[in-house]
Protein backbone atom coordinates (compact mmCIF):
# COMPACT_ATOMS: atom_id res chain seq x y z
CA UNK A 1 0.00 0.00 0.00
CA UNK A 2 2.91 2.16 1.02
CA UNK A 3 4.57 1.79 -2.24
CA UNK A 4 1.48 2.51 -4.24
CA UNK A 5 1.25 5.26 -2.60
CA UNK A 6 4.82 6.72 -3.45
CA UNK A 7 4.22 5.39 -6.81
CA UNK A 8 1.15 7.88 -7.06
CA UNK A 9 3.46 10.66 -5.85
CA UNK A 10 6.04 9.91 -7.99
CA UNK A 11 3.40 10.30 -11.34
CA UNK A 12 2.16 13.32 -10.16
CA UNK A 13 5.66 14.91 -9.66
CA UNK A 14 6.30 13.80 -13.28
CA UNK A 15 3.01 15.12 -14.50
CA UNK A 16 3.41 18.68 -12.76
CA UNK A 17 7.16 19.28 -14.51
CA UNK A 18 5.75 17.91 -17.76
CA UNK A 19 3.67 20.50 -17.65
CA UNK A 20 5.63 23.47 -16.99
CA UNK A 21 8.13 22.84 -19.64
CA UNK A 22 9.10 24.98 -21.86
CA UNK A 23 8.41 24.49 -25.72
CA UNK A 24 10.57 22.63 -27.48
CA UNK A 25 11.24 25.63 -30.51
CA UNK A 26 12.44 27.46 -28.14
CA UNK A 27 14.74 24.99 -26.36
CA UNK A 28 16.08 24.65 -29.89
CA UNK A 29 16.80 28.37 -30.05
CA UNK A 30 18.76 28.66 -26.86
CA UNK A 31 20.79 25.59 -28.20
CA UNK A 32 21.39 27.51 -31.53
CA UNK A 33 22.55 30.77 -29.65
CA UNK A 34 25.07 29.41 -27.41
CA UNK A 35 26.29 27.13 -30.46
CA UNK A 36 26.82 30.44 -32.55
CA UNK A 37 28.05 32.37 -29.86
CA UNK A 38 30.51 29.69 -28.96
CA UNK A 39 32.07 29.45 -32.66
CA UNK A 40 32.69 33.11 -32.53
CA UNK A 41 35.46 32.07 -29.67
CA UNK A 42 37.40 30.40 -32.76
CA UNK A 43 38.01 27.38 -30.99
CA UNK A 44 39.80 24.88 -32.27
CA UNK A 45 37.48 22.18 -33.42
CA UNK A 46 33.78 21.10 -33.27
CA UNK A 47 33.61 19.17 -30.73
CA UNK A 48 35.64 21.89 -28.40
CA UNK A 49 32.48 24.57 -29.67
CA UNK A 50 29.97 22.38 -28.60
CA UNK A 51 31.83 21.63 -24.98
CA UNK A 52 31.79 25.32 -24.64
CA UNK A 53 28.31 26.19 -25.37
CA UNK A 54 27.38 23.12 -23.32
CA UNK A 55 29.17 24.66 -20.14
CA UNK A 56 27.15 28.08 -20.75
CA UNK A 57 24.00 25.98 -21.11
CA UNK A 58 24.68 24.42 -17.85
CA UNK A 59 25.37 27.70 -16.13
CA UNK A 60 21.85 29.21 -17.69
CA UNK A 61 19.75 26.96 -16.14
CA UNK A 62 21.93 26.15 -12.68
CA UNK A 63 21.25 30.50 -12.26
CA UNK A 64 17.45 29.45 -12.65
CA UNK A 65 17.52 27.13 -10.81
CA UNK A 66 19.11 29.10 -7.41
CA UNK A 67 16.21 32.01 -7.70
CA UNK A 68 13.88 29.17 -7.92
CA UNK A 69 15.64 28.04 -4.50
CA UNK A 70 15.14 31.21 -3.06
CA UNK A 71 12.11 32.32 -4.09
CA UNK A 72 10.80 28.63 -2.80
CA UNK A 73 12.07 29.83 0.57
CA UNK A 74 10.51 33.38 1.04
CA UNK A 75 7.27 32.00 3.34
CA UNK A 76 10.12 31.20 5.90
CA UNK A 77 10.42 34.54 7.03
CA UNK A 78 6.94 34.43 8.11
CA UNK A 79 6.70 32.58 11.61
CA UNK A 80 4.80 30.05 12.14
CA UNK A 81 2.39 29.61 9.23
CA UNK A 82 5.20 30.57 6.42
CA UNK A 83 7.51 27.94 8.28
CA UNK A 84 5.51 25.27 7.54
CA UNK A 85 4.57 26.68 3.99
CA UNK A 86 8.12 26.58 3.33
CA UNK A 87 9.18 23.66 4.90
CA UNK A 88 6.36 21.67 2.61
CA UNK A 89 4.55 22.98 0.21
CA UNK A 90 7.93 24.81 -0.96
CA UNK A 91 9.57 21.85 -0.98
CA UNK A 92 7.77 20.62 -3.41
CA UNK A 93 7.03 23.83 -5.41
CA UNK A 94 11.00 23.73 -5.74
CA UNK A 95 11.83 20.34 -6.75
CA UNK A 96 9.04 20.73 -9.02
CA UNK A 97 10.91 23.67 -10.99
CA UNK A 98 14.12 22.64 -10.05
CA UNK A 99 13.11 19.70 -12.30
CA UNK A 100 11.96 21.52 -15.07
CA UNK A 101 14.83 23.46 -15.65
CA UNK A 102 17.27 20.53 -15.23
CA UNK A 103 14.73 18.71 -17.66
CA UNK A 104 14.66 21.81 -19.85
CA UNK A 105 18.76 21.33 -19.69
CA UNK A 106 18.75 17.90 -20.92
CA UNK A 107 17.01 18.81 -23.85
CA UNK A 108 18.85 21.66 -25.02
CA UNK A 109 22.44 19.37 -24.38
CA UNK A 110 20.76 16.65 -26.21
CA UNK A 111 20.15 19.16 -29.04
CA UNK A 112 23.55 20.33 -29.30
CA UNK A 113 25.00 16.48 -29.01
CA UNK A 114 23.11 15.91 -32.26
CA UNK A 115 19.83 14.42 -31.51
CA UNK A 116 16.22 15.52 -32.43
CA UNK A 117 14.38 16.62 -29.56
CA UNK A 118 11.07 16.95 -31.95
CA UNK A 119 11.04 12.99 -31.55
CA UNK A 120 8.64 12.03 -28.11
CA UNK A 121 10.96 9.28 -27.58
CA UNK A 122 14.24 11.59 -27.53
CA UNK A 123 12.00 13.66 -25.28
CA UNK A 124 11.43 10.38 -22.70
CA UNK A 125 15.39 9.78 -22.85
CA UNK A 126 16.11 13.75 -22.08
CA UNK A 127 13.51 13.43 -19.30
CA UNK A 128 15.16 9.89 -17.73
CA UNK A 129 18.84 11.43 -18.48
CA UNK A 130 17.75 14.38 -16.30
CA UNK A 131 16.28 12.49 -13.32
CA UNK A 132 18.76 9.68 -13.25
CA UNK A 133 21.33 12.62 -12.79
CA UNK A 134 19.12 14.37 -10.18
CA UNK A 135 19.12 11.60 -7.97
CA UNK A 136 22.49 11.04 -8.12
CA UNK A 137 23.34 14.35 -7.41
CA UNK A 138 21.23 14.79 -4.65
CA UNK A 139 22.86 11.41 -3.37
CA UNK A 140 25.93 12.71 -3.65
CA UNK A 141 26.70 9.01 -5.48
CA UNK A 142 29.77 8.52 -7.65
CA UNK A 143 28.44 5.54 -9.25
CA UNK A 144 26.23 6.83 -12.11
CA UNK A 145 22.60 5.56 -12.03
CA UNK A 146 23.03 5.31 -15.56
CA UNK A 147 25.66 3.03 -15.62
CA UNK A 148 23.39 0.78 -12.70
CA UNK A 149 19.99 0.64 -15.21
CA UNK A 150 22.32 -0.21 -18.20
CA UNK A 151 24.10 -3.07 -16.24
CA UNK A 152 20.52 -3.99 -14.51
CA UNK A 153 18.80 -4.17 -18.24
CA UNK A 154 21.95 -5.52 -20.31
CA UNK A 155 21.47 -2.15 -22.54
CA UNK A 156 22.19 1.14 -22.12
CA UNK A 157 19.58 3.54 -21.19
CA UNK A 158 19.38 5.27 -24.70
CA UNK A 159 18.20 1.70 -26.46
CA UNK A 160 15.32 0.98 -23.76
CA UNK A 161 11.78 1.28 -25.76
CA UNK A 162 9.23 3.66 -24.95
CA UNK A 163 7.66 1.72 -22.61
CA UNK A 164 10.81 0.66 -19.95
CA UNK A 165 11.69 4.31 -20.50
CA UNK A 166 8.43 5.01 -18.85
CA UNK A 167 8.51 2.62 -16.02
CA UNK A 168 11.80 3.41 -14.76
CA UNK A 169 11.35 7.22 -15.25
CA UNK A 170 8.47 6.68 -12.68
CA UNK A 171 10.46 4.74 -10.33
CA UNK A 172 12.77 7.51 -10.42
CA UNK A 173 10.79 10.66 -9.78
CA UNK A 174 9.45 8.50 -7.22
CA UNK A 175 12.87 8.22 -5.08
CA UNK A 176 13.33 12.00 -6.23
CA UNK A 177 10.22 12.95 -4.44
CA UNK A 178 10.82 10.85 -1.29
CA UNK A 179 14.55 12.12 -0.55
CA UNK A 180 13.77 15.93 -1.73
CA UNK A 181 10.91 16.04 1.19
CA UNK A 182 13.39 14.26 3.78
CA UNK A 183 15.87 16.97 2.83
CA UNK A 184 13.65 19.81 3.14
CA UNK A 185 13.28 21.24 6.38
CA UNK A 186 16.79 23.86 5.71
CA UNK A 187 14.59 25.47 3.70
CA UNK A 188 12.07 26.25 6.59
CA UNK A 189 14.82 28.52 8.71
CA UNK A 190 14.23 32.15 8.32
CA UNK A 191 16.94 33.76 5.65
CA UNK A 192 19.02 31.01 6.09
CA UNK A 193 16.85 28.73 3.68
CA UNK A 194 16.89 31.65 1.04
CA UNK A 195 20.40 31.52 0.87
CA UNK A 196 20.73 27.74 1.61
CA UNK A 197 17.75 27.05 -0.96
CA UNK A 198 19.39 29.13 -3.38
CA UNK A 199 23.16 28.19 -2.86
CA UNK A 200 21.86 24.21 -3.14
CA UNK A 201 20.07 24.34 -6.05
CA UNK A 202 23.09 25.62 -8.08
CA UNK A 203 24.96 23.23 -6.73
CA UNK A 204 23.03 20.47 -7.75
CA UNK A 205 21.96 21.75 -11.04
CA UNK A 206 25.49 22.09 -12.28
CA UNK A 207 26.38 18.68 -10.81
CA UNK A 208 23.31 17.53 -12.93
CA UNK A 209 24.48 19.37 -15.96
CA UNK A 210 27.79 17.62 -16.04
CA UNK A 211 26.53 13.99 -15.15
CA UNK A 212 24.18 14.60 -18.72
CA UNK A 213 27.22 16.00 -20.52
CA UNK A 214 29.53 13.45 -19.71
CA UNK A 215 26.43 10.52 -21.08
CA UNK A 216 25.54 12.28 -24.31
CA UNK A 217 29.28 12.44 -24.86
CA UNK A 218 29.36 8.71 -23.98
CA UNK A 219 26.56 8.20 -26.29
CA UNK A 220 27.60 10.11 -29.27
CA UNK A 221 30.97 8.41 -29.45
CA UNK A 222 28.37 4.62 -29.17
CA UNK A 223 25.58 5.87 -30.83
CA UNK A 224 26.29 8.60 -33.06
CA UNK A 225 23.01 11.21 -34.05
CA UNK A 226 22.10 10.90 -37.52
CA UNK A 227 23.29 14.53 -38.24
CA UNK A 228 26.76 13.63 -37.07
CA UNK A 229 29.44 13.72 -39.39
CA UNK A 230 31.80 10.87 -39.98
CA UNK A 231 35.12 10.72 -39.20
CA UNK A 232 37.62 12.21 -41.61
CA UNK A 233 39.82 9.99 -43.11
CA UNK A 234 43.37 11.04 -44.92
CA UNK A 235 42.82 11.09 -48.36
CA UNK A 236 45.16 9.38 -50.77
CA UNK A 237 46.91 12.02 -53.27
CA UNK A 238 45.38 10.71 -56.59
CA UNK A 239 47.79 9.89 -59.44
CA UNK A 240 47.85 11.86 -62.13
CA UNK A 241 46.25 9.65 -65.25
CA UNK A 242 49.36 8.54 -67.55
CA UNK A 243 49.40 10.42 -70.97
CA UNK A 244 48.14 8.52 -73.63
CA UNK A 245 51.58 7.56 -76.45
CA UNK A 246 50.60 9.53 -79.61
CA UNK A 247 50.43 7.73 -82.25
CA UNK A 248 52.79 8.01 -85.32
CA UNK A 249 52.04 10.22 -88.09
CA UNK A 250 50.64 8.49 -91.06
CA UNK A 251 53.16 10.17 -94.01
CA UNK A 252 51.84 11.79 -96.36
CA UNK A 253 51.32 10.58 -99.60
CA UNK A 254 51.77 13.03 -102.99
CA UNK A 255 48.55 13.23 -105.37
CA UNK A 256 49.48 12.25 -108.61
CA UNK A 257 48.77 15.13 -111.25
CA UNK A 258 46.48 14.80 -114.16
CA UNK A 259 48.19 13.41 -117.49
Amino acid sequence: MKEAEDQEQGRKLLTAVERILADTDSLIALSTLQQEKARLKGLPDEDATRDAAALEVVRHFSNRSAISGGLAALPGIVPGAGTMVAALGGTLADMCFMLKFEVEMALVLSHLYGYDITHEHERQLAFLLASVSTYDAKRERDRSTVADLAETQGIAFWKYAPREASKVLVGVMTKIALLSVSKGLLRALPLVGIAVGSSMNKVLTNRVGERCMGELKKRRELAPPRSAKPPKTAKTPKKAPAKAAKAPAKPRTRKSGAA
